[in-house]
């Protein structure tokens, strides 16, 4: 028997992070919560704030007022074009908990290290350290020294973090926040290393379901760009409307 009913993966997409919000707000009028969370990236923010015990709308709100760039900072010439201490100073303010393993709810946090070149799964450990780390896009942001060595974006190696959940849940959802979608121009280092990124990352995303996974994936949002932290209220609503007219058990 699991340990868990139901796990909720929370995949990454950078600015599109707050159509999971909108998913989370759907399936909570649906009476759909969950037990476990798992997150990466832009996932793990929103991952840690439900973990927390703050409602989809709550998140939504206080998320909207710190958009991607209020994290970020310029912070050059170092190992990345901007650093996410901004981000780490939020997170810290809104969410009263030091560790992961102190969290309401358990919350499993992908990261990507980049000396052994595998991805990990943290559950314990600080909870800030572990966020900034799988939110840290390669050369986009610094990279995060968690005991001794540098990690960056869980996305890297595992952009939807289901797996740690398949075992301990009879059941898992899991959002998928980042499909690719055509480009007609590239007007900056930023965008070409975001780009460079999305591609990559869904190189590592296998499609179809399996016998205790269900892939919510809004359709709609792949209009809106990586870094376009204009368009909140549109990425919230087109993924809780997609959401809401799903047939979900």
């Amino acid at each position: 028997m699991a340990k868990y009913k139901l796990g909720i993966a929370l995949g990454g997409g950078a600015a599109r992070g707050y159509a999971h919000l909108g998913v989370l707000q759907a399936l909570k009028e649906k009476g759909i919560e969950a037990d476990i969370y798992s997150g990466t990236s832009a996932g793990s923010v929103v991952g840690a704030f439900m973990a927390a015990g703050n409602a989809p709308e709550a998140v939504f709100k206080l998320m909207k007022r710190n958009s991607l760039f209020d994290f970020a900072k310029m912070n050059l010439p170092t190992l990345g074009l901007m650093s996410l201490d901004k981000l780490s100073m939020h997170l810290k303010k809104h969410i009263p908990f030091e560790n992961l393993e102190d969290l309401p709810k358990p919350l499993i946090v992908t990261v990507s290290n980049l000396y052994s070149g595998k991805v990990r799964y943290l559950s314990k450990g600080p909870l800030v350290q572990a966020v900034q780390a799988s939110s840290s896009i390669p050369v986009l942001f610094s990279p995060v020294t968690i005991e001794g060595e540098l990690y960056v974006d869980g996305g890297v190696f595992d952009n939807l973090p289901y797996r740690p959940l398949t075992k301990l849940c009879d059941k898992v959802i899991a959002v998928h926040i980042c499909p690719v979608r055509p480009v007609t121009d590239l007007k900056n280092l930023i965008q070409i290393a975001a780009r460079t990124f999305e591609l990559g990352v869904n190189g590592h995303i296998r499609e179809g379901r399996q016998k205790n996974r269900s892939i919510i994936a809004p359709i709609g949002i792949e209009q809106f760009d990586l870094l376009d932290t204009k368009n909140a209220d549109k990425l919230f609503e087109t993924a809780y409307e997609h959401t809401r007219k799903l047939k979900l058990k």
